[in-house]
C-alpha cells in the first residue's frame, strides 16, 4: 500500500507540473477526459474500491485452493448470485500461492496478488536467500515459477518477478537443498550428478546475473548429498550426509576455496567418523570469537568448531537428531526432534549458552517436530510439523520475540507440515518470503465445502461442514440442494442429501430419509417444479421404495411419485430437456425392462422410459456427463461404443434429428467426467483422458468450439483429472484433483478465460 500511495502522490505532482501552463478548470470526476478521474481511478486501484462508480472497476482476486487430503478433490462447482459454491473432498482452504509465499512479517497474512504477484512455484522450494537489494533466490525441486519455465533455482526481483535474464541450464533430476552468495557467485547445493556440462556433483558455483556455470569452481565428487552453505566472506563451508570428495574422506563437513572449489585441507573440523550434517551456523562463542555450528544426525549431534578446524567444548547433547541451528545474541537456538538437552527435559526447540550448550531458553511449549529456524531481527521463525505453540494454534509456522521468547500473532497457517531438508524464510522489507513444501497459506478449514465471494476469492464465513465428501451440487431458486456421501451436516444428521436455505447456507429442517448401503448420490438436477437427484446405492427415500433415482418437489420439498426404479445400479448424470430426464450411469435395467442400459430419457412426470435417443442402442458403459446446448445434447463417460458405432468416451446427441452425429467428431482417450457450456458455445471437458481428438496437450482437460467441432488451442496442461466445469460471467471454474494448471500452482481449482496460452 505504502508503494501505491507514493506512486499516487509522485503522479499527481507530475501531473500537476504539466498543467502548470493552463488555467484551472472545473473537473467532473466522471470525465474519462479529466485530471481528476485518472487520480480517482488510481485511488481505487489503491485502495480495493469496488462499489458501484463511473470510475473502473479493477479485479483483485487471489485465487483459493483447498486442501488438506493428500488426494483433495473438487467434485461439483455451482454459483449464486455473486458467489461461487465447491463442494469435493477436502478439509481446507486456502490461498493457492505455491511452494514459495511472500508474508506480513508481523500479522502471516499474504501480500495481495495485485502488490506481489504470487510465485506460483510448482514444485519443493527447499531454499532461500535474499539478494541484498530487495529480491531473492529460490531453489530445490521445481520446474517453473509464475509459469515462465526455471529449473530448480530462480532469481525473485523486487517486486515479486520473475528476473529474466537469470536463467540456468534446465536439468529435471537435480534436487537443490542449498544456496550461498559470495561476491558474482550464487553457490548452489543439494543432490545432482552434473550441472550444464560439467561434470560437477552436489555442489556448484553460477553467475548470480546469468544462471550460467562457473566452469572454474570444481571440485572432486561429492559422495552424497550437500545440504547447507555458509560464508565468512574468504572461504566456503559445506555441510551434507557425504563422506567423501573424490579420494579425501570428509565426514559432513568441508571448507572449500570459492575461487576453485579445492578443498583446504588445513581445516580438518568434521562429524564423527559415519557422520553426517543437517545445517551450519558461522557465529560466535561466549568469547565473541568466531565459530562454526554444525547439527545432525551424527553422535552428540550438535558441535562448533573454531575457524583454524579446532573443536571447541560447547556440547549441548541433545537426544535425538537436530535440523536447524541459529544464534542471537549469545543463545544458540536447535530446532529437531530432541526431547532432552543433556537431561534437562527440551521437546522440539531451545535455546542454550554458546560456551558450554547448557540449557537458557526452554519455554516454547511447541507440541512436535521443528525442521527450519530463522532468525530475522528479534524475532525467532519456526517452520516444522507442530500444530500449536504455547496453548495457541499454529499450523507449522510460529515466531517467537527474542530474548523473551513469548509467541507472536505471526500465524501463516500453512496446509501442510513441513518436513527437511525443506524450509527457509528471507526478509524482504515488511514482508518475508517462506519456501518450503507447503503449497497454500492463511489456510481455513473448510469441511467439504466452501463458498467464495466471485470478486475477491475469499471464503465467506458461517458455511456448514459435511462430514464426508461431496459429489455434486445444484442451485434453484433460494435452495441448494447438496449430494454425496456425507451422513452428518455441522452433526445432523442427513444422509447423502442435503438442503441449504439461501442466502444464509443454513441447514434446511427438511430430511428426506434418504437409506441404502454404500450410499452417496452422484447427480442433481431440476425442471420448473421438481427436483431429480440419483447414485448409487440408494433404495429408499422417506420411507418409500426408490432404486437409485428419486425426486422432491421445489416447492415443498415433499418426496414425488417419480420412480423411474434403476433397480441395484447407478445413476451418475441427469439432464432435463423439455419434459424428459436424460438419465446416464452404470446400469442395466430401467422401469423393469433389462433391455435397457447406461442412457434412456424418461418422462419428467412419470419416470417411464421414452423413445430417446434410442429404445435399442446403448451406450456399453458409463454417461457421468451430461450438458445441452443449441439442440445438442453432449454426453460424456468411459464408454466406447453406442450400439455399433464407436464413440470413444464422447458423444453428441441431437435432438432435433433424433439420432447420435456420426461419425462422432469429438472423441477423447480417457473418460469424461464433466461437460459445461458458455452461451457462446465454448465447450470444457474435464475428465482422466490425455488428448481430445489425438491432441497431445489435452491433459485432463480441454475446450472446443461446438459451431465447428474445432479443438481450441488452449492448454491448462493438468497434472490430474478434473471433475468439475461451471461457467460464470465470461469464466470458468474447473475443480479436480490436480494441483497445477498452466504450470501454476493451485490447489484443485482454477479460473481461466480459454484464453490462456
Amino acid at each position: 500500500m505504502r508503494r501505491i500511495l507514493i506512486f499516487l502522490c509522485i503522479f499527481s505532482v507530475s501531473f500537476t507540473s504539466l498543467t502548470l501552463c493552463k488555467p484551472a478548470e472545473l473537473q467532473n470526476t466522471c470525465d474519462a477526459r479529466s485530471e481528476s478521474y485518472l487520480l480517482a481511478s488510481l485511488v481505487r486501484f489503491a485502495t480495493g474500491d469496488r462499489s458501484a462508480s463511473c470510475l473502473p472497476a479493477f479485479t483483485f482476486l487471489d485465487q483459493w485452493g483447498v486442501y488438506g487430503s493428500t488426494t483433495s478433490k473438487v467434485y461439483s462447482i455451482t454459483s449464486y448470485n455473486d458467489q461461487i459454491i465447491v463442494g469435493g473432498d477436502f478439509t481446507l482452504t486456502g490461498v493457492a500461492t505455491g511452494s514459495a509465499s511472500m508474508v506480513d512479517s508481523v500479522t502471516g497474512a499474504v501480500v495481495p496478488n495485485r502488490f506481489c504477484p504470487h510465485l506460483k512455484v510448482k514444485g519443493l522450494s527447499n531454499a532461500a536467500i535474499s539478494d541484498g537489494s530487495g529480491g531473492f533466490y529460490i531453489a530445490g525441486d521445481f520446474s517453473y515459477v509464475q509459469g515462465i519455465k526455471r529449473s530448480q533455482v530462480a532469481h525473485i526481483l523486487p517486486g515479486c518477478q520473475v528476473d529474466p535474464n537469470f536463467n540456468p541450464a534446465e536439468d529435471q533430476t537435480r534436487y537443490i537443498t542449498a544456496l550461498q552468495l559470495l561476491g558474482d557467485n550464487l553457490y548452489v547445493g543439494g543432490m545432482f550428478t552434473s550441472w550444464d556440462s560439467s561434470s560437477q556433483s552436489n555442489i556448484a558455483s553460477l553467475n548470480r546475473y546469468t544462471g550460467k556455470l562457473n566452469p572454474e569452481f570444481i571440485t572432486g565428487t561429492f559422495d552424497n548429498g550437500v545440504f547447507d552453505i555458509v560464508s565468512d566472506g574468504s572461504a566456503l563451508y559445506v555441510g551434507g550426509h557425504f563422506q567423501n570428495i573424490g579420494a579425501t574422506p570428509r565426514y559432513g563437513l568441508v571448507k572449500l576455496s570459492p575461487n576453485t572449489g579445492a578443498i583446504d585441507s588445513t581445516f580438518t573440523g568434521q562429524a564423527p567418523v559415519g557422520g553426517q550434517v543437517n545445517d551450519l551456523y558461522l557465529g560466535t562463542d561466549h568469547t565473541g570469537t568466531p565459530v562454526l555450528y554444525i547439527v545432525g544426525p551424527f553422535t552428540g549431534r550438535a558441535r562448533s568448531f573454531y575457524l583454524n578446524g579446532t573443536q571447541t567444548t560447547w556440547a549441548p547433547n541433545p537426544n535425538l537428531e537436530v535440523f536447524k541451528i541459529q544464534q542471537y545474541e549469545n543463545t544458540i537456538y536447535l530446532g529437531g526432534d530432541f526431547t532432552t538437552i543433556g537431561v534437562t527435559p527440551a521437546n522440539y526447540l531451545v535455546g542454550v549458552d554458546n560456551q558450554l550448550g547448557a540449557v537458557k531458553e526452554n519455554n516454547f511449549a511447541i507440541n512436535n517436530y521443528v525442521r527450519n529456524l530463522s532468525v530475522i531481527g528479534n524475532k525467532l521463525y519456526v517452520l516444522g510439523e507442530f500444530t500449536e505453540a504455547k496453548g495457541q494454534k499454529r499450523n507449522y509456522a510460529a515466531s517467537y520475540d527474542l530474548p523473551s521468547g513469548s509467541l507472536n500473532i505471526w500465524d501463516p497457517n500453512l496446509n501442510s507440515v513441513i518436513y527437511f531438508p525443506a524450509g527457509d524464510i528471507v526478509s524482504s522489507g515488511s514482508s518475508l518470503l517462506i519456501a518450503s513444501n507447503h503449497t497454500a497459506v492463511n489456510t481455513k478449514l473448510r469441511n467439504h465445502f466452501v463458498v467464495f465471494e466471485e470478486s475477491t476469492g475469499s471464503p465467506i464465513e458461517g458455511t456448514p461442514n459435511f462430514d464426508f465428501p461431496i459429489k455434486t451440487l445444484h442451485r434453484k431458486g433460494n435452495h441448494l440442494f447438496v449430494g454425496g456421501s456425507f451422513e452428518n451436516v455441522n452433526g445432523t444428521p442427513r444422509v447423502a442429501f442435503a438442503i441449504l436455505d439461501l442466502p444464509s447456507y443454513s441447514l434446511n429442517p427438511t430430511n428426506l430419509g434418504v437409506s441404502g448401503s454404500s450410499l452417496e448420490i452422484r447427480t442433481i438436477t431440476s425442471s420448473e417444479s421438481q427436483i431429480f437427484f440419483g447414485g448409487a446405492g440408494m433404495t429408499t427415500v422417506s420411507g418409500q421404495s426408490r432404486n437409485a433415482l428419486a425426486s422432491i418437489s421445489s416447492e415443498n420439498l415433499i418426496l414425488t411419485g417419480w420412480n423411474p426404479n434403476l433397480g441395484p445400479n447407478s445413476a451418475t448424470s441427469l439432464l432435463v430437456f423439455n419434459d424428459a430426464v436424460f438419465v446416464g450411469g452404470l446400469y442395466n435395467t430401467l422401469n423393469g425392462n433389462n433391455t435397457i442400459s447406461n442412457y434412456r430419457a424418461v418422462d419428467t412426470n412419470t419416470g417411464l422410459a421414452l423413445n430417446y435417443p434410442s429404445n435399442s442402442i446403448y451406450p456399453n458403459s458409463d454417461v457421468s456427463a451430461q450438458a445441452y446446448f443449441n439442440g445438442n445434447i453432449y454426453l460424456g463417460g468411459i464408454f466406447t461404443t453406442i450400439g455399433a458405432g464407436s464413440f470413444s468416451n464422447f458423444a453428441i446427441y441431437d435432438t432435433i434429428n433424433q439420432s447420435y452425429i456420426s461419425p462422432n467428431p469429438i472423441y477423447a482417450n480417457g473418460f469424461v467426467n464433466s461437460i459445461a457450456v458458455s452461451p457462446e458455445g465454448k465447450v470444457v471437458v474435464a475428465g482422466s483422458f490425455t488428448g481430445l481428438n489425438g491432441s497431445t496437450n489435452s491433459n485432463y482437460l480441454g475446450a472446443f468450439d461446438s459451431g465447428t467441432n474445432t479443438i481450441l488451442p488452449w492448454a491448462p496442461n493438468l497434472e490430474n483429472t478434473g471433475y468439475a466445469t461451471h461457467y460464470r460471467n465470461g469464466k470458468w471454474y474447473i475443480g479436480g484433483e490436480f494441483k497445477n494448471a498452466f504450470n501454476k500452482a493451485y490447489g484443485g481449482l482454477f479460473i481461466s478465460d480459454l484464453n490462456e496460452r
